[in-house]
């Protein structure tokens, strides 16, 4: 127990502070099957819930009304392979620290209610995650990125040319699509983003002081709250014949950045970044499976190396069960789905860049994902 508790301090000083220098590309709304493709996705959104936070435009391609109450994400470090470091933790902050030092410790737990109706969607989200490093063995510093987001966002496409479903093969659109579409997103936002010295004389003594309560530990090491509103376009092409559909996306999301009124704290809500995202898709459905190759650049707008901006992803689905891979940043992601009413379950690892640089520092994560009761009415 005291073992647990000191690892949870340890987390709990992370969810107050990641170096402006080194950051996870955020993605509001990770559609799970995209974790599992190295995030190549753009333009294969509309197969789940998700897509409106890839590209509203996507819903272009939506002809049913879809009801998704529960889609709950838990995700956590990839420790299997590195189980002793977490065993028998020493009583010395040293010790902790050496332990600890280059690990990449990740919590996640977040949920997503969504109706999808036509070319119309609406979700409202609670999302939860931390990422937290901890660098340099001579000053121990966390690199810590948090935030606890709660919001909605809604948005509708509008078809310039038409596209109609062949209902004989449901996966797979007949004619040409041009699609434009927008999305209006408002959320609350806790979180931190920085970096801070495990030795610093303000947090050693409010360590021997002692911490009253989880919101004493947040604001002792800092954070803000606030709100916003984002904004996020997109165009989408799709053309389809007989059992084959090739997609084109672009889309910008968060234009000029979502900014956060501040609402409590010291430092500035963790603004979100707008991020141009372009992909590619190629599908094909034979009635007992279907498969789908994809390719992502994105974000073409953030100064990235070009290693970081490429995802390549696969998929196959046959009857109740689904399986994906794929390489995004320079690492391989991979995991399986099951889908049997009212449960879709899917799981496997995820790997992201955490680093500054193309395939710097490793987040090597594993994730769940439980959907459950998902309904869908074909009715136009």
């Amino acid at each position: 127990m005291k073992n647990f508790a000191r690892l949870i301090f340890i987390i709990c000083l992370g969810l107050s502070t990641i170096s402006t220098q080194a950051f996870e590309k955020f993605q509001l709304g990770q559609s799970p099957k995209a974790r599992l493709m190295g995030n190549a996705w753009m333009g294969l959104a509309n197969q789940d819930t998700f897509t409106i936070f890839y590209n509203p435009a996507s819903l272009g391609g939506n002809y049913d009304i879809d009801l998704s109450p529960v889609n709950l994400t838990v995700a956590g470090p990839n420790a299997l392979d590195d189980l002793d470091r977490f065993s028998n933790l020493p009583n010395d902050a040293d010790a902790i620290a050496d332990r600890l030092l280059g690990f990449p410790l990740y919590l996640e737990l977040s949920n997503f209610s969504t109706i999808k109706a036509h070319h119309f969607s609406f979700s409202y989200f609670t999302q939860n995650r931390a990422n937290i490093v901890l660098k340099n063995r001579v000053n121990p510093a966390f690199d810590v990125d948090y935030s606890y987001d709660r919001g909605f966002i809604t948005g509708f496409a509008f078809n310039l040319i038409g596209g109609s479903r062949n209902k004989q093969k449901q996966k797979i659109m007949t004619g040409e699509r041009l699609s434009i579409g927008y999305s209006f997103k408002y959320l609350s936002r806790e979180g931190t983003k920085d970096k801070f010295d495990l030795f610093s004389t303000n947090i050693i003594s409010k360590v021997e002081a002692g911490f009253a309560s989880i919101e004493d530990i947040k604001n002792t090491f800092g954070y803000s709250k606030g709100a916003g509103t984002g904004h996020d376009i997109g165009i989408e092409y799709a053309n389809g014949w007989g059992n084959t559909e090739f997609v084109a996306s672009l889309a910008i999301l968060d234009i000029a950045d979502t900014h956060f009124e501040k609402e409590y704290g010291d430092n500035s809500v963790p603004k979100i970044n707008m991020a141009i995202n372009s992909g590619f898709a190629f599908k094909q459905d034979f009635k007992v499976f279907d498969y789908a190759l994809a390719l992502d650049i994105k974000p073409l707008n953030q100064g990235l190396d070009f290693g970081r901006m490429m995802h390549l992803g696969a998929q196959v689905n046959i009857p109740f069960f689904g399986f994906f891979a794929g390489i995004g940043e320079g690492y391989l992601n991979y995991g399986a789905e099951l889908r049997m009413w009212p449960v879709t379950l899917t799981l496997g690892y995820n790997s992201v860049e955490i680093g500054a640089d193309y395939k710097q520092t490793e987040g090597d994560r594993l994730f769940v994902f439980l959907s459950l009761f998902d309904v869908s009415m074909d009715i136009f």
